[in-house]
């Protein structure tokens, strides 16, 4: 991929930018001189008596009449850059710099039309080929690899995590141990400890980057310490806890929720933290930590007491009465000094969890997610300072009464639970700002006691409300959410829930689940977008008469069971921003679909599904000239005319589910430059 950016493209000077992890800094100064060696053969003489502006002006001149590629590897700063790029003229003939970094936000600003190309980290059998090599070339060829190493081989680069860094020290210490098997398993066995022992080997490079992070992102890092070995973690979850720990600083009126998301995506720019996954409008969806990369900021945060973790093999003796705790082992041990613990996060526990847990006074985070509990004590109470409760996935029945008293709770999130209805104690929490329901539970039809209810939430999701005053006695007082998602008989109350729905001028995202225990069908109310110029996500599961009026900024759609007659394509291809469309199940029942010229000028995402009764897809010239992503499934009645999908010229990827066995014959039969043309007509 890199040779074809160099050799083919655009004849201007362009700069081809390799993001990843990992390597060791140099001066401007440095690499000027050594350019200024190896390019204009010059000496220390020379330098002595040039200044580094009179030196760029020399190289700029040589390398004018010549077309030249030049790399420079790991540039940190901006600013490293910008003192760099006079020296490197661009007269329109092809010349190239590859710019390797571990920040985005360098590779952005060394050349913005030039997308950077992220490293991936090593696949299991190239981190084997790469041991290998790095063995063999420390024996200088001489020797092979004896027949048992493979094994233990591939058993040792595992632990590195795809890592290149930590497979190329661990190759040059495998090949100064005697080649023995027992010496490898004793590599095998301490793998962590030996890539600890030479700093300046790879401990050292990784602590470089967290030395350079600036100090509003070092606790958000050390943090991820607290996560178990290669967990995914939803990047929702971890932005309300930076939230509620206090991470977040604010900027000016913006919502701390956005400001960590940013903390979020600099620390995946700065190659500290790795995209899992992302959603499907590119936000963040889970992200993860290398190992070595844990194991230092477990390391750093145990140094400076800010967390510990305790699982298994852990002696209290050497707890260091770190301020946010993690337990990892399915019985806890009796802790001492709690007192000074800010954060409880526990995973793979058994009950009980923590009886005596008032005696964690200075609470401000306690997360159960995904720990099968019965009940919470009714102590939870009593730690006023929390202000994140994470009972996901635990399955409780009842929440305590006593929960009224947590005035500065800021999370509770209840989904996978079985607490039903909603306890009318949850209106009191003036402070709340994220509220996950069930789904099971219908609201407390009650009116608040003031109109003040809940006046900071902005997320609102899993909410069942099939009654008739639930909205407009309780939910319509909520006006400043963000964030709303609603199911049940939503048609009851459609008056009541389009005047609500109307009134939130600031929503961002709405998920509205229509649904019935008999028929007919569940049906979407009518309601009108039109005015809703932030609402840019909008999920709609439900019967509709016919397409809504939508937002006008609307950049993610999602229908299912809509049971639409006319094609939704006539209107969905005129707003101007939608960038991704899904079709899900019956949210249209006609034969024919088309896209024409012009329309969906920022698609970019199209996911069609169960979509039956389809039998003809019209493609015009020129329509949806940004799509990248198609993904079709179950559509077995579908063709694709007249040109197959040859009009989208700008389409990547591909992907077929359960489609006829013959699409995908000639899907593979075209790879290449043109592998995406579906021109035939597919059997039922």
């Amino acid at each position: 991929m890199l040779e074809a950016r160099v050799i083919h493209g655009e004849p201007r000077r362009s700069v081809i930018s390799i993001i990843g992890m990992a390597g060791l800094e140099y001066r401007v100064k440095e690499i000027l001189q050594y350019l200024g060696k190896t390019i204009l053969g010059l000496g220390k003489a020379d330098f002595d008596t040039m200044s580094n502006e009179d030196l760029k002006e020399l190289l700029s001149k040589f390398l004018e009449e010549r077309r030249y590629i030049i790399v420079l590897d790991d540039i940190w700063k901006i600013e490293v850059w910008d003192d760099l790029k006079a020296a490197f003229p661009d007269a329109e003939n092809g010349s190239r710099i590859v710019l390797t970094t571990r920040f985005k936000d360098v590779a952005l600003h060394a050349d913005p039309r030039s997308p950077p190309h992220e490293l991936c980290l090593l696949s299991d059998e190239d981190s084997w080929k790469l041991l290998s090599k790095k063995v063999c070339l420390e024996w200088n060829s001489i020797r092979t690899l004896p027949p048992w190493s493979e094994e233990l081989g591939r058993q040792i680069v595992k632990k590195c995590g795809g890592l290149p860094l930590a497979i190329v020290v661990l190759g040059g210490l495998l090949s100064r141990k005697e080649a023995s098997y027992s010496e490898w398993l004793k590599v095998l066995q301490s793998v962590h400890w030996q890539l600890t022992q030479d700093p300046t080997l790879c401990a050292d490079i990784l602590a470089l980057s967290y030395h350079d992070l600036p100090y509003y992102l070092k606790p958000c890092f050390l943090y991820l310490g607290l996560f178990p070995e290669d967990f995914e973690i939803s990047a929702r979850r971890l932005i309300l806890l930076w939230v509620a720990e206090g991470f977040v600083q604010p900027r000016g009126q913006e919502p701390l929720e956005d400001v960590a998301e940013d903390y979020l995506e600099e620390l995946i720019g700065r190659s500290m933290i790795q995209v899992a996954a992302r959603k499907s409008n590119g936000r963040i969806k889970t992200c993860s930590i290398h190992d070595l990369l844990r194991e230092f900021a477990m390391s750093k945060a145990k140094e400076d007491r800010f967390l510990e973790v305790i699982h298994q093999d852990v002696k209290l003796k050497s707890f260091t009465r770190g301020r946010h705790l993690a337990v990892h082992c399915r019985v806890p041990p009796a802790l001492k000094n709690t007192s000074k613990v800010r954060s409880l996060l526990c995973f793979d526990l058994n009950e009980p969890v923590f009886r005596e847990i008032k005696k964690f006074k200075l609470l401000r985070v306690l997360d159960l997610e995904g720990i099968h509990i019965a009940r919470l004590d009714s102590a939870v109470g009593k730690l006023v300072h929390l202000r994140y409760l994470g009972l996901r996935g635990t399955w409780l029945k009842t929440l305590p009464s006593s929960v009224c008293y947590l005035v500065k709770l800021q999370t509770l999130d209840l989904r996978s639970t079985l607490v039903s209805p909603i306890p009318a104690v949850v209106i009191k929490l003036q402070q709340l700002r994220h509220l996950f329901f069930n789904e099971l539970g219908e609201i407390v039809p009650s009116p608040p006691p003031s109109r003040t209810f809940l006046p900071n939430l902005k997320t609102l999701h899993g909410l069942s409300i099939n009654g008739t005053e639930s909205v407009e006695n309780v939910l319509n007082k909520l006006t400043n959410l963000r964030e709303l998602g609603l199911c049940g008989e939503l048609k009851l109350q459609e008056k009541a829930l389009g005047m609500w729905i109307l009134n939130l001028k600031g929503l961002h995202c709405l998920k509205l689940h229509a649904r019935k225990l008999s028929p007919p069908a569940a049906a979407i109310p009518k309601l009108d977008f039109s005015s809703h110029t932030h609402l840019h996500k909008l999920h709609l599961v439900g019967l509709m008469n016919k397409t809504q009026k939508f937002p006008p900024n609307l950049t993610e759609l999602s229908l299912q069971n809509s049971f639409l007659t006319e094609d939704p394509m006539e209107k969905l291809e005129k707003l101007p921003n939608l960038r991704v469309l899904k079709l899900k199940q019956s949210s249209y029942v006609g034969k024919e679909m088309i896209c024409s010229s012009g329309g969906f000028p920022q698609l970019k995402i199209l996911k069609l599904s169960f979509l039956y009764s389809v039998e003809m897809w019209r493609i015009a010239e020129k329509a949806m000239c940004n799509l990248r992503e198609l993904e079709i499934v179950e559509c077995k009645r579908l063709k694709i005319v007249p040109r197959g999908l040859w009009p989208v010229t700008s389409l990547c990827s591909l992907r077929l589910g359960y489609m006829p066995l013959d699409i995908e014959m000639k899907v593979q039969e075209r790879q290449g430059e043109n592998w995406y043309r579906i021109e035939h007509k597919l059997p039922f």
